[in-house]
């Protein structure tokens, strides 16, 4: 059984050209992340429930039909029945296309659900698989991931260090400008503004014919 969870994000920073991503998940689910060539597949588990993401490079502009012909291509070859239940775009929030599929393995039946997104490097393939007998219990866990999906996450790990050595780059520059006696000695000329060129007043040329002002003409 899966007591009750709370949502936490997680975010992921691409590695290979993917699109990064970020999503709400369980807390307490087991996480594990396999960096392909070309993109990573990300799985959150807890006994026979999963939330499992796929970011992969795009070579060309990606389609919704196209993604879930190969999800339907890759539930068939693992599983003898399969079938789509259905598919609709998302009514809550753009760019976010959903599908429901059933398969049966080992006489039970599960419930795929998925929702695509598209990235700039590629698309994001969401998908929560759970017992269909335990729909009830665990869908809110499904609906977290999908409506909390965005695409061009950072790791918040990366984040911190970044922030963190900014900080320390700051107060390194801090000390070094006020601890006295670290600085090199200048020569005084060094020290002095080179004084500006004092600009000559334009010489006026008068007409020959203009009479200058004297003591009887002023």
């Amino acid at each position: 059984m899966v007591g009750a969870t709370y949502a936490v994000p997680y975010a992921w920073q691409s590695k290979n050209g993917e699109t990064g991503f970020e999503l709400d998940v369980p807390e307490a689910w087991r996480i594990r992340e396999s960096v392909k060539r070309n993109g990573v597949i990300t799985q959150f588990q807890r006994g026979d429930a999963r939330i499992e993401v796929r970011s992969f490079v795009g070579k060309e502009k990606s389609e919704f039909s196209h993604i879930v012909n190969q999800k339907a291509a890759r539930l068939a070859s693992e599983f003898s029945f399969v079938r789509l239940v259905d598919e609709r775009d998302s009514k809550f929030r753009e760019n976010l296309h959903l599908s429901v599929w059933e398969f049966k393995t080992k006489g039970r039946l599960y419930r795929d659900e998925t929702g695509i997104v598209i990235g700039e490097s590629g698309p994001i393939v969401v998908s929560c698989v759970i017992p269909a007998s335990r729909y009830t219990e665990l869908r809110t866990h499904c609906e977290n991931a999908f409506y909390s999906i965005s695409a061009g996450g950072a790791s918040p790990a990366t984040d911190t260090q970044t922030a963190k050595a900014d900080r320390l780059a700051d107060w390194a520059r801090i000390y070094y400008v006020n601890m006295p006696g670290n600085l090199p000695v200048l020569a005084p000329e060094a020290l002095m503004l080179t004084q500006p060129t004092k600009a000559e007043p334009s010489k006026i040329n008068y007409d020959e014919n203009y009479i200058l002002p004297d003591e009887n003409n002023k």
